[in-house]
């Protein structure tokens, strides 16, 4: 066979296309598994290189005798000339030359070459390349020693990675600068590509003083890696500005441009080119940049700008399947990156209106943000945080009018709200398009008494789960609207944002329900006014604490409006929680629900007047567990419940079943409990009482009302002196909470007689024949003298014994009786008195300088009151004062 047709080409003199061919073919007869198929390929390739020669006999006249000897002397030559060492160029020459060798001497020799090449050091990859690639070491590794064959293939996956450079720029240089200037850049190449960037970071930084190739692919290279790692160069940024006036659309040279602006410290610089990366293509590394740059420069506004960078790929299209995961994609959701700045931003110094906002999203406390929700501050930061927030709660309008807002001048606010905006149409989207919205109306608009929801908003799943987010949103609805959806929902079991809900069911309930937006009242009025109505029955003690005090003055509400008549209160109170529970109404559907949230005993007792002992009823039901540490004043407090006429007949059964269910095995337990069931008890022993943490005294002074009370309502009522000892008790904490209700419960029980007592018409003081009224001391006196003057004016001028004697006896008993009436004594102390006289003629005038008691009491108002001014602010009040105790703030709403 020709060696032509062997080596599948046509005849030419052309060496190099012989020697192609050859390689060419070589992999299909390898030594070892084709021995005889490789010798008749290279006797081919002998052949075909022979014929070539004899046609040119002027080239291979002039061709020098190629050996073995010769080839190892010209790659050592190579290696050492550091003009060619990292030239290709001159290694393929070099390969070229070995094209002369016989196979056999040419096998021999690649085994030595491999080894000089791997003890030789640094070499171009390139070059290595191109010799390997000739000599076929990849097909010989099987030939090698073992050691030798292991180095070999460690070699050959080297120089499968490029060079770091052209080496051929390296011809001119010298040695130790070629050597050195490689190492340095391959180790740069190593540590990008293999290492933590920290690690190529601290090599850079390095002191260093080498030369560096001008290969542009090189330095754009190196000005990426440099740019990834944050290490900034005076010179990379020369040319990252340069490339970017050239092309100020391309968003790489933007991005490297920015980076190293950021490792320079150019911080204008940087900002620009972040913020516009952000606002182009949405660039990840900006976000953080500009949230790190934030942190430090502009902390109030970080929490705005990761609410800005929370935006996600709406659907492009909206199926109207409920089966369909799209509509779950396109729902408002925030993003697991936004979640971890908002944890890291929880660590951070941020002030109170981005704190507050934090807090909110991270853990749903919406209420440390409703000063500012609330606010008509014009602050530039107030309303981006309230347009934040109606991004999450607020209903349609007012989404859209966020779209309607004008851009801010300032760069990074005209960002957020560019954001703002966005997120606003893809809710909008959703809440507009989505097909669970006229599932919803129309299970809120069906006519059917009992309206069913579909089963896959019946039953728990992705589909109920976008509902309960549509219901996050505040929005008014009717009663009847707001029960089904409290009953499909079970709203009373959820928590934040769908508590408003709740609560508006709940307020519907009684009676009202917050109507939409009137005339005269924008979208966003009705958001934060409906907001502070819910908030206020849900936290009110909190609620009332974080608003400042001036606020309910500056509150404008419209007459017909839930919470119009309880601002009156809130500014009477100056906002303050403690002492509003006595003076809500129970007959205002918010007020009750109000006072039914503050009902615990801890207000019950702070309340600046008496609370009705139907309330106190209620707040023992609450809260009884928190009376378990006191069983005695438990039992009393039953007992005073129990006996009083102003509960109902449901009400007094609940606490005889109460005070019926204790049990002791103790032999004074039983009459005692008998005891308080007739309202005549006898007090237990003194040591069982002090077990029990209740004094002698204020025991007996239960039991002594109690009994009194139960006789006689009319004439129960104690003296001003017992009650101040009541009203002591129920100051002291250093009393069990059951003995501080028993005290309350005996007042206002004694307030509620005493008021009725007030509302009777006030008796002349000359009226001397209304026995049953009272009479001060000064007119005491002077009747006294008219009585005196007239009886003798009887007796001594017109000699009539008999009406002297009626005058001056009937008219001292009427004067003495009415003035023991002012001091709370009745006619049995009249009998004493009169007693006295005859002893002491002079007695009677010493009522004249006994004191009366400065309350209402069974005989009626003080002398010289009118109406209720004794008790204008409450029987507590008058008591407290005349006990010395000073209240830190004087709360005087106007009486229901």
């Amino acid at each position: 066979m020709s060696c032509w047709i062997h080596l599948g080409i046509e005849p030419t003199r052309d060496l190099q296309a012989i020697r192609l061919a050859y390689r060419n073919l070589l992999p299909r007869h390898h030594p070892e598994t084709d021995p005889q198929g490789f010798q008749a390929l290279r006797e081919a390739y002998e052949a075909a290189l022979q014929q070539a020669r004899s046609d040119t006999p002027e080239q291979a006249a002039n061709a020098p005798a190629a050996t073995a000897e010769a080839s190892r002397a010209a790659f050592s030559a190579l290696l050492d000339d550091s003009r060619r060492r990292f030239d290709p160029r001159s290694w393929q020459h070099f390969i070229d030359g070995l094209e002369a060798l016989p196979v056999e001497q040419l096998s021999m020799l690649s085994t030595e070459l491999l080894a000089q090449v791997l003890a030789a050091g640094p070499l171009a990859h390139a070059c290595l390349r191109l010799l390997a690639q000739r000599l076929g070491w990849a097909e010989q590794l099987l030939r090698l020693e073992f050691e030798l064959a292991r180095e070999a293939d460690q070699l050959l996956q080297r120089i499968e990675q490029d060079d770091p450079f052209d080496t051929s720029l390296l011809n001119e240089w010298p040695p130790s600068a070629q050597l050195e200037t490689l190492w340095y850049c391959r180790t740069l190449q190593y540590l990008y590509e293999n290492r933590p960037l920290f690690e190529f970071r601290e090599f850079v930084q390095h002191h260093s003083c080498l030369p560096l190739p001008a290969d542009e692919r090189f330095l754009q290279r190196l000005l990426v890696q440099f740019s990834q790692a944050g290490i900034g160069c005076e010179t990379l940024h020369l040319i990252c500005r340069e490339r970017h006036a050239s092309a100020p659309q391309d968003l790489d040279w933007r991005y490297l441009l920015a980076r190293q602006s950021s490792a320079l410290g150019h911080e204008a610089l940087a900002y620009e080119h972040w913020l516009a990366l952000w606002r182009e293509a949405r660039h990840p590394q900006a976000a953080g940049w500009l949230l790190k740059w934030c942190a430090q420069r502009q902390p109030q506004r970080l929490p705005l700008l990761i609410q800005a960078f929370d935006l996600a790929d709406a659907p492009t299209h909206w199926p109207q399947d409920l089966e369909d995961p799209t509509p779950e994609y396109g729902s408002p959701s925030q993003r697991p990156e936004t979640l971890v700045r908002w944890q890291q931003a929880a660590h951070r110094e941020l002030g109170p209106l981005a704190d507050a906002f934090v807090r909110w999203r991270l853990d749903g406390d919406e209420l440390p943000l409703l000063p500012w929700l609330l606010t008509n501050d014009s602050d530039s930061l107030v309303p981006l945080y309230q347009q934040a927030w109606i991004l999450h709660r607020g209903d349609i309008e007012l989404l859209q009018q966020l779209l309607d807002r004008p851009a801010p001048a300032d760069p990074l606010d005209a960002l957020i709200v560019e954001a703002f905006q966005a997120q606003a149409r893809q809710h909008l989207r959703w809440l507009q398009q989505s097909p669970l919205l006229p599932v919803l109306q129309a299970f809120l608009a069906s006519r059917a008494a009992e309206p069913q929801l579909p089963p896959r908003l019946a039953e728990a799943g992705v589909v109920r789960d976008m509902a309960l987010r549509w219901l996050e949103r505040l929005r008014p609805y009717t009663a009847d609207q707001l029960q089904r959806l409290e009953s499909a929902f079970a709203l009373e079991q959820r928590s934040g944002p769908l508590r408003t809900t709740y609560l508006q069911a709940r307020l519907a309930a009684a009676g009202r329900t917050l109507e939409p937006s009137m005339p005269g009242q924008t979208a966003w009025d009705w958001q934060r006014h409906t907001l502070l109505t819910l908030t206020l029955l849900d936290q009110p003690e909190r609620c009332l604490e974080v608003l400042p005090a001036d606020y309910w003055d500056r509150l404008q509400l419209p007459p017909d409006h839930p919470l119009h008549a309880l601002q009156q209160l809130l500014r009477a109170t100056q906002g303050s929680s403690t002492g509003l529970l006595a003076w809500l109404d129970d007959r205002d559907p918010l007020q009750n629900l109000l006072a039914q949230c503050l009902l615990d005993p801890a207000q019950a007792l702070e309340a600046e007047r008496l609370l009705g002992n139907e309330r106190l009823f209620a707040c023992y039901r609450g809260h009884r567990q928190a009376l378990a540490d006191d069983p005695i004043g438990e039992m009393l407090l039953c007992a005073v419940l129990y006996h009083d006429p102003g509960l109902g007949d449901e009400q007094r059964g609940i606490v005889l079943r109460t005070l019926s269910s204790f049990t002791s095995e103790d032999a004074w337990f039983a009459p005692f409990r008998d005891g308080l069931l007739r309202g005549r008890a006898s007090r237990p022993p003194g040591t069982v009482l002090q077990d029990l943490g209740c004094t002698a005294e204020n025991c007996q002074a239960v039991l002594d009302t109690l009994a009194g009370l139960v006789k006689d309502e009319s004439l129960g009522v104690p003296h001003n002196k017992v009650l101040r000892i009541l009203q002591r008790a129920k100051d002291d904490p250093a009393n069990g909470l059951g003995v501080r209700l028993t005290m309350s419960a005996l007042l206002a029980w004694c307030e509620r007689l005493l008021l009725r007592r007030a509302e009777a018409k006030a008796v002349a003081p000359w009226a001397f024949w209304r026995l049953g009224s009272r009479l001060g001391r000064g007119q005491f006196l002077l009747q006294t003298l008219v009585v005196l003057l007239g009886s003798g004016y009887l007796l001594l001028e017109l000699r009539q014994w008999v009406p002297a004697a009626i005058l001056l006896f009937g008219g001292t008993a009427s004067l003495c009786l009415r003035r023991l009436h002012d001091m709370g004594q009745g006619a049995p102390m009249l009998l004493l008195w009169l007693a006295l006289t005859f002893m002491a003629p002079f007695a009677p005038l010493a009522l004249a300088i006994m004191p009366g008691e400065p309350l209402p009491n069974r005989f009626g108002m003080p002398p010289g009151s009118t109406d209720r001014q004794g008790l204008a602010a409450g029987l507590q009040a008058v008591l407290r004062r005349l006990n010395g105790w000073r209240p830190t703030a004087a709360v005087r709403p106007a009486p229901h």
